[in-house]
């Protein structure tokens, strides 16, 4: 099963990624896989990302300007396949992203099928707490996919696992070091997904299940998930990024 497939990805989607790492992954993958479909398929970020390694498949545009980097895409979405697109190159050798409005405002242009969005940041760590403002989302998202690292579950919930570790321990009521749950990672989902819009579908999707014991952890908690908000999360997606094919299993409703 494809990654389109596993998250019933349409033929035109503002897609946002938040959550746990994989994210940047994720992004890189979507393009590969959309891209070989047909032009039109955006990839950008509204926080920050690593600026990828030169690629065939990916032409870049870096423009603290809206205006420019409309006519940059109106010039190339029909010449390539895959376009990435950010204000400016950071010192940290990461992209600076774009702001909210301006995925929206692109999204609507003629010749876009697709923008995949990276819209929070968790430095690499399986799960993240949101901070005041995060995540970034575009309202005009119509599907949002939340990042979890199994290798988070039944760890310590510290720095090293959970992003932002103080605000997580403030928010899930737990103490610093306490076991990482199935109910506490559903309960970080819930702060990600709080400023999702209305319409948009929710598909998380549970990553690096090739882990020894991963799958059978990542099995009980998209059940987890599933019973927290059957309305909006109506399957879970289990997969390992870093490996082909990345998709696993699918855990209907």
């Amino acid at each position: 099963m494809t990654l389109r497939q596993a998250l019933s990805i349409g033929d035109r989607e503002s897609i946002s990624l938040v959550g746990g790492g994989g994210k940047t992954t994720l992004l890189y993958a979507l393009g590969r896989e959309l891209s070989a479909l047909g032009c039109g398929v955006i990839l950008t970020t509204t926080t920050k990302i690593l600026e990828p390694a030169p690629s065939s498949f990916l032409l870049q545009f870096l423009s603290n300007e809206l205006d420019d980097i409309k006519k940059w895409l109106a010039e190339n979405l029909n010449r390539h396949q895959s376009l990435l697109i950010a204000r400016e190159r950071l010192p940290n050798g990461k992209l600076e992203g774009i702001f909210p409005e301006w995925a929206e405002e692109i999204f609507s242009m003629d010749g876009v099928s697709t923008i995949v969005n990276e819209a929070d940041g968790s430095a690499g760590r399986p799960l993240k707490a949101p901070r005041a403002g995060e995540p970034v989302i575009p309202k005009n998202t119509t599907l949002l996919v939340p990042l979890i690292g199994i290798d988070g579950m039944g760890c310590p919930l510290d720095e090293e696992r959970v992003f932002r570790s103080a605000i997580a321990s403030r928010l899930l009521n737990l103490p610093i070091g306490s076991t990482v749950t199935e109910d506490a990672i559903v309960r970080l989902v819930m702060e990600w997904i709080k400023s999702c819009p209305a319409g948009a579908r929710i598909v998380p999707l549970i990553n690096k299940v090739d882990i020894p014991g991963g799958l059978e952890k990542a099995q009980k908690l998209a059940r987890y998930l599933l019973s927290a908000d059957p309305t909006r999360i109506r399957r879970v997606v289990l997969g390992q990024l870093q490996q082909l094919p990345a998709v696993k299993e699918v855990v209907p409703g």
